[in-house]
């Protein structure tokens, strides 16, 4: 923190010096002081180079930079009753004591204009955030989940009309990757006037209206005045019982440097890890496309409750979060993010799960009491040139993360405690150049290596199942290692012909992926010695997959109609081989992945989309492997069939509606999936533990689902009403103890919203969520105890803001969950929380009180139905606490 401080510090000292300033005084002809007057300095081409409003004694103080010649700036003076003044600067001259000439209001003049506004020009939609904040909100995340078509999710991940975002710009920069969910909850809405929404965005200069994009991005334009001065917060918070809640933020948001550095510390169960949430961006961009293995260990079976993380994490937390962008004069972009993390956690949770067979029933019972210490660092340097010629990026990324968890377990009178030791090892660098030539058509050429792994150790005291581990002998603890490092390069050239009634672009590439799977499982026995287990050889498997691929773009646009045809053929040679198991194997496979993606403009404002693609897709690693695994406690994998191979159909049909103007957005749609694979899953199952193997059969996957959403600005009521529902159903099949079970599950969900302002000073919010859930099996002899099973879920949150005075806000949650489940008793619970807070404007500070869990409930109880299981979990809840808060603005 002191270092913070310090580099704070000095960079404002170092701003400072570079800075000349020009004062002044405004007084009536009679010497009375003009306050909070608007005083600005503007240039000759009329941009605002110095802000600053006049202060009680009527006194003003702005700063110039060194380089600005006084003789071409204009001092502008404005104020409600009184002429405004514009008066050239004099070189050399620093004091302008001005006399403010009393001007009367013609009120006829005057127009109110509280009604929200939203402008259209082109694909560009411009929401007026001024026009659409309240008084009681602080961030621009406050502001955006009220504006009308807008959504955002409990993780920070925003979606326009229904479909996600591909960047989060600020003034026309990328300062923060995907990793958005810290500027929506930092920036100050007042910073910002207007949100632009970018449809059909194409974030390449060089490819625009060059190439065809369904992409969505948002862009927040900062106001002038807000561009030229570093601002920021610190806040200190202290609570009971025995609670921290601290933070301090820097931000500094101008055409040349952009900045928003963001430490925190807190133990209120704030999870600061959703901070540094990455919402996949990259394959949405054409990243590199390599599948990295899925973590082969892991503790338990637990599952998240359905809260808010804040209810059920206690946590000691600190956070560091650095975004800096330098743009330089030759149109060079420099960045900077550097995230860290750590962070101690515990969880007590209890459950019990019932696995329905047409012949039995298997039972276990899981109760643990979780202490985790998970940490991260990562560092992404870039370089980028993005200029109407060419396209240059290059992005350095590495990463060090990690877990170390520690937990006591009691799962069917089994008693035991366990370790689990996990660390990422994360390097890679994405170099992609991108040129126009002289007859318009453009090159691409792109480069992305890493390297990946994840070492984990699991381990288990004192040795269990000594039945199926150890030949029925006791032992004194099991313990399993495993890892998968991984190589991988792609390497591409493109060259896209950007004229003609048909835009083309041919590529070729190679991929190339090495890994390997070492995995050891080991028993200590009574006497202390360590001896392998008996039942399987360990993992010791070499892969290597390699590809020379050529695909051809079509894209073609006239008039209301556009489609982009994509013909991918890839040549792929998948080896692998572990000498443990006599294997060795090669599979030469070529690969046709075509895609369509067809839409019609049916106005300025609606259109109609049908995607279609086709994947013919091979496994990875994880699906070969032929030693057991100890995956955790109860459970242990191996594999014997061939590399999985699995051909997928999917078709999807939307319809997206807006009214910009009016304010309501409407989008609907459906899609259908089928799969089919040349393996299944094949698991034995007991009351204590499951085997599970990948089988040579084949299994069918299908699904269909419809949804759709509405989002309206009602302005009789000055309220944002939003209503969202999806039906989806899937059928697909289990090997259970031997039986084939083919299941068929149904859902529904519903998920009305309303923002309202009543009377002047109240506000409500309500959002709910009502879901149906069946799951049954297809065979009509199957018995009454899997023959079908339904649970009905429903959750409602109300929040009153009541503001009886001038900067004095209260604010009332409340948060209904109801869920009911055939033959077992419905579940109930009520959660409220109050917040107070009052605004000292002359300090710039904030002070509130926050009480949470009012009605201290300190456990929640949950039911969960999937195929033929059904699960009950228990979870420890954090009770009442209330926390006094300072928020300081710089």
């Amino acid at each position: 923190m002191k270092c913070l401080t310090f580099l704070l510090l000095l960079c404002t000292w170092g701003a400072m010096a570079q800075q000349r300033t020009i004062q002044g005084t405004l007084k009536t002809k009679g010497g009375k002081a003009v306050p909070h007057a608007s005083v600005t300095i503007r240039n000759v081409q009329g941009r605002i180079v110095a802000f600053k409003a006049s202060d009680a004694s009527g006194n003003f103080v702005l700063a110039l930079p060194a380089t600005t010649g006084a003789g071409s700036l204009h001092l502008f003076i404005n104020h409600l009753g009184y002429a405004r003044v514009d008066l050239p600067l004099t070189t050399g001259r620093m004091r302008y004591d001005i006399v403010m000439e009393e001007k009367a209001i013609d009120l006829a003049e005057v127009a109110v204009k509280s009604r929200p506004r939203i402008d259209v020009r082109n694909d560009t939609l411009s929401y007026d955030v001024g026009s659409f904040a309240k008084a009681e909100d602080r961030s621009i995340g406050d502001v955006l989940r009220r504006m009308p078509g807008m959504e955002v999710s409990e993780s920070g991940q925003i979606k326009y009309n229904g479909q996600q975002i591909s960047s989060f710009y600020i003034d026309g920069d990328d300062l923060l990757n995907d990793k958005y969910a810290i500027g929506t909850k930092t920036i100050p809405h007042a910073m910002v006037q207007k949100l632009e929404v970018l449809q059909n965005h194409q974030p390449l200069k060089v490819l625009k209206n060059k190439t065809l994009s369904d992409r969505v991005a948002i862009n927040l334009v900062i106001k002038d005045e807000a561009r030229l001065k570093l601002t920021g917060q610190v806040k200190a918070g202290a609570g009971l019982p025995q609670q921290y809640d601290g933070e301090v933020n820097t931000i500094l948001f101008n055409k040349k440097y952009k900045m928003l550095n963001v430490a925190k510390g807190n133990n209120v169960g704030d999870d600061l890890a959703a901070d540094f949430a990455a919402f996949n961006f990259a394959d949405m961009l054409g990243g590199a496309g390599n599948s990295r293995p899925t973590s082969l260990l892991s503790a338990g079976t637990v599952g998240s409750p359905g809260l808010p993380k804040q209810r059920y994490y206690f946590n000691n937390s600190g956070s560091l979060n650095a975004n800096t962008l330098v743009n330089l004069k030759n149109g060079l972009q420099l960045k900077a993010n550097i995230n860290g993390l750590l962070d101690r956690n515990d969880m007590a949770y209890h459950s019990r799960t019932e696995l329905y067979l047409a012949g039995d029933t298997i039972r276990y019972t899981e109760q643990q009491a979780i202490d985790r210490d998970p940490f991260l660092t990562e560092i992404n340097l870039s370089a980028m040139t993005n200029k109407e010629d060419y396209y240059f990026n290059n992005m350095l990324k590495i990463g060090y993360s990690g877990e170390t968890g520690m937990s006591a377990l009691l799962s069917n009178d089994m008693d035991m405690s366990q370790q689990l030791r996990s660390r990422i090892r994360d390097f890679s660098n994405t170099l992609e150049y991108t040129p126009a030539l002289k007859n318009g058509n453009v090159i691409n050429l792109y480069w992305y290596v890493n390297h990946y792994n994840q070492p984990q150790t699991l381990h288990i005291t004192p040795g269990i199942n000594e039945e199926v581990l150890n030949g029925g002998v006791p032992f004194a603890s099991v313990s399993q290692s495993g890892e998968t490092p991984t190589w991988f390069n792609r390497a591409s050239i493109a060259y896209t012909r950007t004229s003609g009634i048909i835009r083309q672009r041919y590529r070729f590439g190679l991929l190339n992926e090495w890994q390997m799977l070492r995995s050891a499982l080991r028993l200590t026995q009574a006497d202390g010695l360590e001896t392998a287990y008996g039942g399987s050889a360990d993992n010791n498997l070499h892969w290597s997959r390699h590809q020379a691929f050529i695909d051809g773009t079509y894209e073609y646009k006239r008039g209301a109609w556009e489609a982009a045809l994509l013909l991918p053929i890839a040549a792929q040679l998948i080896s692998y081989r572990d000498t443990m198991f006599a294997m060795d194997e090669s599979k030469h496979r070529l690969l046709f992945n075509p895609s369509l993606r067809m839409k019609r403009m049916m106005n300025r404002e609606d259109y109609l989309s049908l995607n279609y693609s086709y994947a013919n897709q091979m496994g990875n690693i994880n699906g070969v492997f032929r030693g057991a695994v100890l995956a955790n406690y109860r459970s242990i994998q191996a594999n014997d069939a061939a590399l999985q191979e699995r051909d997928s159909h999917t078709v999807a049909l939307r319809y997206n509606f807006q009214r910009a103007i009016s304010m309501l957005f409407m989008n609907m749609g459906a899609t259908y999936a089928k799969s089919t694979a040349n393996t299944i899953a094949s698991s034995v199952m007991t009351d204590n533990i499951a085997r599970t193997v990948l089988l040579p059969f084949d299994n069918d996957v299908s699904s269909f689902s419809i949804n759709g959403g509405v989002s309206k600005f009602i302005f009789a009521l000055g309220a944002t009403a939003s209503l969202k529902a999806s039906w989806g159903t899937s059928r697909f099949n289990q090997l259970l103890n031997g039986e084939t079970l083919p299941f068929h599950n149904r859902s529904f969900t519903l998920n009305p919203g309303l923002e309202a302002r009543l009377f002047g000073k109240v506000s409500i919010t309500y959002n709910g969520t009502g879901t149906w859930t069946t799951s049954r099996l297809v065979q009509q002899e199957a018995t009454a105890q899997v023959d079908g099973r339904q649970i009905r879920q429903l959750d409602q949150s109300v929040g009153l803001t009541y503001s009886p005075f001038k900067n004095t806000f209260i604010r009332l949650n409340g948060r209904h969950q109801y869920a009911s489940q055939q033959q077992l008793t419905a579940i109930r619970y009520f959660f409220a929380d109050a917040n107070t807070r009052y605004r000292l404007d002359k300090w710039r500070t904030d002070v509130e009180l926050d009480l949470t869990n009012l009605a201290d409930v300190t456990a929640y109880e949950t039911y969960s139905v999937s195929s033929n299981q059904l699960g009950y979990s228990y979870y420890q809840l954090r009770g009442r606490m209330a926390v006094l808060k300072c928020t300081f603005s710089l």
